[in-house]
């Protein structure tokens, strides 16, 4: 394989590492012939890490008699949550598969790995077209995104490995 197909602009693999969890991620590329990854990208939603009750969401009051009743509260939901925190995390997946799609419909990345806890890969991947979901190289389900930046850059590596 030649040099020009396996590098990018500043001597990058080609291969996205996305690390994220329901609030925040980041997406690496890693430097060729040095040690380490550059954060290409970056998403942070402050908001899907907030109380609900912060949020003016609280759990619903009672509206029956509390001895004997057997409902369990005064709303019913869809097994969907509406709540504003619900509504961020939604959001921040979908950010995040527009910006990977970018990437990789510009010619940034040829394939993206994902690391991220099994309910955020899911959300994330669903908004991925499914021609694009070939670009899946691995997807491992951690949550790195509270590890230093030496230990993701040597998960990252072992994921790399195949280790």
């Amino acid at each position: 394989m030649s040099t020009s197909a396996t590098t990018i602009d500043g001597g990058h693999a080609r291969r996205l590492f996305v690390v994220a969890n329901g609030s925040r991620g980041k997406a690496y590329l890693k430097r060729l012939g040095e040690t380490g990854y550059d954060a290409m990208m970056s998403w942070d939603s402050p908001d899907a890490r907030t109380k609900d009750s912060v949020l003016g969401e609280d759990k619903p009051g009672r509206a029956f008699a509390s001895a004997g009743a057997t409902a369990r509260s005064a709303m019913e939901y869809d097994n969907k949550d509406d709540s504003p925190k619900e509504h961020a995390k939604r959001d921040l997946a979908r950010q995040m598969a527009e910006d990977i799609v970018a990437a990789l419909n510009t010619g940034k990345a040829d394939s993206f790995a994902l690391v991220a806890p099994s309910a955020v890969a899911t959300a994330i991947l669903s908004h991925v077209p499914q021609d694009l979901r070939r670009s899946l190289s691995r997807q491992e389900h951690h949550d790195l995104t509270s590890l230093p930046v030496a230990e993701v850059f040597t998960r990252l590596d072992d994921l790399r490995r195949g280790v």
